[in-house]
């Protein structure tokens, strides 16, 4: 009915079989490439200071699709309290992941002594949620990760357009 036979998708991937297994993996992206490359797309350094965002954001954002795999990108002010610093974080828009993720280095960069065992509250692009920390025996241990609850609770309409490699989040 569909001409369905038996497909390689690794062969007829535009990926070679090791991109498609690492990427299958998120093992293509590494907290260093949101410093070396990412940073640069996005034209904001990762980590880095900014003002405090007022309550509700500032939308639209705009990210990029980065690598291979084309990981869906964006950059948002973040902050744990509002008497702790506001950085910069270049956040994997992830729509199967429950929660919001931080890594370790983005914990100490907003201020954070120590790394809270449970998820916390915090402010990401000025919308009150909560964040834990990035499962240090998974697959992406160093990787800030945009999940599913911050994006239900904003009422998000994402669009990801391959073509230009751009991703939109606007709140509804």
């Amino acid at each position: 009915m569909f001409n369905a036979g038996p497909y390689n998708i690794v062969q007829d991937s535009p990926l070679s079989s090791s991109e498609a297994q690492e990427g299958s993996m998120l093992q293509d992206l590494k907290e260093l490439n949101l410093y070396q490359q990412a940073s640069g797309l996005l034209d904001v350094k990762y980590l880095s200071a900014t003002p405090a965002v007022e309550e509700g954001g500032v939308w639209p954002v705009e990210g990029v699709l980065w690598g291979p795999c084309k990981r869906p990108l964006v950059c948002l002010p973040t902050q744990l309290r509002a008497s702790m610093p506001c950085v910069n974080v270049i956040y994997l828009v992830d729509t199967g992941a429950p929660m919001c993720e931080l890594s370790p280095t983005a914990f100490s960069a907003l201020g954070s002594d120590v790394v809270p065992p449970q998820a916390t509250r915090g402010f990401i692009n000025g919308v009150r949620c909560h964040v834990q920390l990035c499962a240090q025996d998974g697959n992406h241990p160093d990787i800030p990760v945009l999940g599913a609850d911050y994006l239900t609770s904003i009422g998000a309409v994402v669009t990801v357009d391959y073509r230009q490699g751009t991703i939109s989040l606007r709140r509804s």
